[in-house]
Parts: structure tokens; C-alpha cells; sequence
């Protein structure tokens, strides 16, 4: 069995990986002692980036209680847990014992790269496996920019539902001109302005709704 040793994850949930340069220190940051790692095919990592997999179980028999992390002053085995890389790409993950990816991390560039060192000369392992959901999200965006789209789509959803339409006409007219429009519509323009690409509108929108709410405040 081929490891790598000390190194820090940060386990999430999401279909999309948090690159290190996202990380933030309230992140569910984990130091793992040790770690197995096998190399897979490209295609392996392209639905491991976008998807929720199943691996097959016969494949956890491998991985059993072979990591281990650090918790607080004592070692924590990890029932299944694994490093797959296609030599370009390295993720780590977190399975359950039906071998459903419950959580899988990036890995810090140092780190990573030692990985990709050592895959170089393993052979390939064909990793079976289903795919239980992709995600439809924008896959260019950071994280940053996700979190400020959830953000606008959820406060237009509160100035809709609150019947706010003086702030609805501040807004609106920031970015289009005064129009005999009604509320639903001006809803609409600006929903539609948030479902486009990322571009500056968002930005300051943004912040325009962050002024409000603290005037609010």
C-alpha cells in the first residue's frame, strides 16, 4: 500500500471542490496522519469534480482503516478513506461502508504536487463506480462569486416576498432606466441579470444590498 503523510484536508459536502486559495479558517480542516493513494483515469476525476459517486464496494476492502487523522492529542483511523489521482489532478475522499463519497477535499499545491510525484510510477487502478447526482452549478465560478449569487438570489427572493418596493425602484433604477413597470417585472429583469455570467452588475449589486442592510441595521 502506497501512502502520503501529514498532510491537511478540508472535507466538504459539496458536488465542488474548495481549491486551497478558498479556504477559509471556519473550513472543516483536518490533519491526517496517513493516507493511501491509487491512481485512476481522467475520467475518474472529471465526475469526482461535478458528481456524487457510489464506488463499488469491492474497492473498500483496499482502503479499510489504512488512514488515519489527528484528533486533538490522539490518532483517529479512518474507516475508508483515499486519495485518487489521475497524475494532474489529486482529490481526496471520505466514504461511507457502501462506499457513497460522503466527503472529498482538494489538497494544499505542496502537497498535492508530492502526490502527483508518487502516482507517476503507480499503475492504474480501474475504480468502478455510479453516479448518484451531478451538480448543475457553474463550475468557472470561485467560490467568492457563489456565494455572492446565492446572496443577491436570496435577498430579491425577501424584496419579492415583502412587497418592498421602494427598494425594488432604488435598485432596479441603478441599473436601468426609470420604466412604467410593474413590481413583478422589475423582479424579473433583475433575476434575469443574475442568472447571467458573473460581471460587474453582481458586484455591485452586491453592494448595494449590503449599504441597505446596514442603513437598515
Amino acid at each position: 500500500m502506497i501512502y502520503t503523510y501529514d498532510i491537511l484536508l478540508n472535507w466538504t459536502k459539496n458536488l465542488h471542490l474548495i481549491e486551497f486559495f478558498e479556504w477559509n479558517l471556519e473550513d472543516d480542516l483536518e490533519h491526517i496522519k496517513k493516507i493511501p493513494i491509487f491512481r485512476v483515469s481522467d475520467k475518474v476525476i472529471k465526475d469526482l469534480l461535478t458528481s456524487k459517486l457510489k464506488i463499488d464496494i469491492s474497492f473498500l476492502s483496499k482502503i479499510k482503516n489504512k488512514a488515519e487523522g489527528y484528533f486533538h492529542n490522539d490518532i483517529d483511523i479512518i474507516d475508508y478513506a483515499v486519495i485518487v489521482s489521475n497524475n494532474k489532478k489529486a482529490i481526496a475522499l471520505e466514504l461511507n461502508n457502501k462506499g457513497e463519497v460522503l466527503y472529498k477535499s482538494a489538497m494544499l499545491l505542496d502537497e498535492e504536487e508530492e502526490v502527483l510525484d508518487i502516482v507517476e510510477d503507480l499503475e492504474k487502478t480501474d475504480l468502478k463506480y455510479e453516479v448518484l447526482d451531478t451538480s448543475k452549478e457553474e463550475l468557472y465560478l470561485t467560490r467568492r462569486e457563489k456565494e455572492i449569487k446565492e446572496f443577491l438570489f436570496k435577498e430579491l427572493k425577501k424584496i419579492k416576498s415583502n412587497k418592498e418596493i421602494s427598494k425594488l425602484n432604488y435598485l432596479y433604477e441603478e441599473f436601468f432606466s426609470k420604466e412604467n413597470l410593474d413590481f413583478a417585472t422589475k423582479i424579473d429583469k433583475l433575476k434575469l441579470e443574475i442568472e447571467k455570467d458573473y460581471n460587474d452588475f453582481h458586484n455591485k449589486l452586491y453592494s448595494l444590498l449590503k449599504l441597505t442592510t446596514i442603513k437598515k441595521k
